[in-house]
């Protein structure tokens, strides 16, 4: 009997120290995510740093997550393309597209971990680029509000030629003091 309650304690033991262990290492991935989020100029952000803190609510921090990883990769994309530093174009959307996939998956669930680990450690390569690649804009990002390039045509490099009909400029089109060549 005494072999018995000592098995069932420390099973209990050693379940109290792996939710323990778990909880620390989630709190520690979404203050990485947070502080990879404050290195974001707000206008590029799409959701804000304390909003990763949702994750750990039970149910709906599953369904958050899936939302975390994409915002976190649209923020990403566009604080990279403002700074004009080379991103991977990514920034980790697929890896946590694999993570959630996993984690659904009951079975593959202790795979789950190789995505998580790389996922983390992306994101914290990129808050290192950001901290190393400071903003170095002369305008305050609260209110900017030059125009914002559309998200389909940032998958495109800046090399490339763009190969969109343009209009030619008319003569009408520039106000100045020349004359006109037209017969009057």
């Amino acid at each position: 009997m005494e072999a018995a309650a000592s098995l069932i304690l420390a099973y209990f033991c050693f379940s109290g120290v792996l939710l323990a262990s778990g909880i620390t290492i989630r709190v520690l991935f979404l203050l990485s995510v947070s502080q990879c989020l404050k290195e974001i100029s707000p206008r590029n952000r799409k959701m804000e740093p304390e909003q990763v803190w949702l994750c750990l609510i039970p149910v709906f921090g599953f369904v958050w997550e899936i939302i975390m990883f994409l915002r976190v990769a649209e923020s990403l994309n566009d604080e990279y393309y403002d700074r004009a530093l080379r991103g991977d174009g990514d920034y980790g959307k697929t890896l946590g597209i694999v993570f959630i996939v996993m984690i659904g998956v009951v079975i593959s669930a202790p795979f789950a971990l190789i995505p998580f680990i790389m996922y983390w450690v992306k994101i914290r390569e990129y808050t290192k680029v950001l901290r190393e690649n400071p903003n170095e804009r002369p305008y305050d990002d609260e209110y900017d509000d030059r125009p914002r390039r559309r998200s389909r045509h940032r998958d495109r490099d800046d090399d490339e030629e763009d190969d969109r009909p343009r209009r030619r400029p008319r003569e009408d089109d520039y106000e100045d003091d020349r004359p006109s060549r037209r017969p009057r």
